[in-house]
């Protein structure tokens, strides 16, 4: 198999890994901060959670400076959020005008309302990965909305998520 081939290959393969769209936020000094991303749970004991930031991105450089993230999973309702905090962000704060969020219990963490899954975490640990570095992220807090179902990252595009038949 040619080298283009088989880096075409890859490429549909990784596209076919599912995962959950979430927003990744922080502070930039005292304004909300935060980037379209994805999260992966990682352990119960100790709780640890894992997302991907840009190498030299802002978000990942107001990451490590603050030393903790919030992880909002955003439910299928919330799906055109993964554009508006996916875009270029004129002004610090701006990507969170018109969306409801509220402070996280544990740190105050700018956390997104409505969400599937919310957490607020201390990062652990950075990790070199291609362009984009993994942050592990300890849990100090989590909440959950039984009712909602995620976005889901998938071939390139964004799913809603249903229970297959049995």
């Amino acid at each position: 198999m040619a080298d283009d081939d088989r880096s075409q290959s890859i490429r549909a393969g990784f596209g076919r890994l599912a995962v959950t769209v979430a927003v990744i936020t922080t502070f930039d000094d005292d304004q909300p901060h935060g980037c379209t991303g994805m999260a992966w749970a990682e352990h119960v004991t100790p709780p640890l959670l894992l997302t991907t930031l840009r190498r030299g991105g802002r978000t990942r450089e107001l990451v490590e400076t603050v030393g903790r993230f919030g992880v909002s999973v955003l439910s299928e309702e919330q799906r055109a959020y993964a554009a508006k905090f996916a875009a270029k962000e004129p002004v610090p704060g701006a990507r969170f005008a018109g969306v409801p969020f509220s402070p996280g219990p544990a740190h105050g963490l700018p956390l997104l309302d409505g969400c599937v899954a919310s957490f607020e975490c201390e990062v652990k640990d950075i990790h070199p990965f291609g362009g984009h570095d993994i942050v592990v992220g300890q849990v100090a807090w989590a909440s959950t909305a039984d009712a909602e179902r995620p976005v889901i990252h998938y071939a390139g595009h964004l799913w809603g998520l249903r229970e297959a038949d049995a």
